[in-house]
């Protein structure tokens, strides 16, 4: 399999599947780490809009690594296109409600998780499922997973806005989240921070 490099970038991507396959061809860099990930690698959130296309690459470079890693993408998959597709590139897949604690048991044991979940599109018409998914679900999913790497989804959205010649917020920023979901993502943040510690 070619990997990804700068010299391999078409100067034109023509349809969609052309971008998907670039998105998801791994660099050298991701086909040497993924020797080091024990399986299952589990991907929670996966049906969302990163979701996909982040577990056909890591799909992709476990095969490129000659690595025998089992890639678990798991999401509720209200769009069975999503869950067909994966499925169909050599991702396994499982329905969960991540929202339902007892849910997590027919989760496969895992010490790597990545956390793509998240709740922000209809925040304002729902801001007790953004708060229930974006705090709730962390802990859930701490508990369940109390021993593993865990790799969060963040967003800068946490950070206040900044006078324009700063070039953006950084990171050692305070927070300053403004609205309901950036304040429900300090508390994914706080959350994961709290498990970690």
């Amino acid at each position: 399999m070619q990997t990804l490099s700068e010299r391999a970038l078409p100067e034109l991507i023509e349809t969609e599947e052309g971008l998907d396959e670039l998105l998801t061809r791994p660099r050298a860099e991701l086909v040497d780490f993924s020797r080091t990930v024990s399986s299952p690698l589990v991907v929670l959130g996966a049906g969302g809009k990163m979701g996909p296309t982040l577990a056909v690459l890591a799909r992709r470079a476990a095969d490129a690594a000659g690595k025998n890693l089992e890639v678990v993408a798991v999401s509720r998959f209200s769009d069975e296109r999503a869950r067909r597709g994966l499925e169909s590139r050599g991702v396994r897949t499982i329905s969960c409600d991540l929202l339902e604690r007892d849910a997590l048991r027919q989760l496969p044991d895992a010490e790597n998780v990545i956390y793509l979940v998240g709740f922000k599109f209809g925040t304002a018409a729902n801001p007790s499922m953004t708060w229930a998914v974006n705090t709730l679900v962390p802990a859930h999913v701490c508990a369940r997973y109390p021993q593993a790497r865990i790799v969060a989804l963040s967003t800068g959205n946490v950070y206040p806005l900044v006078a324009v010649h700063r070039r953006g917020a950084r990171e050692d920023d305070p927070t300053g989240p403004l609205g309901e979901y950036a304040a429900s993502c300090v508390g994914r943040e706080r959350v994961f921070e709290h498990y970690a510690a």
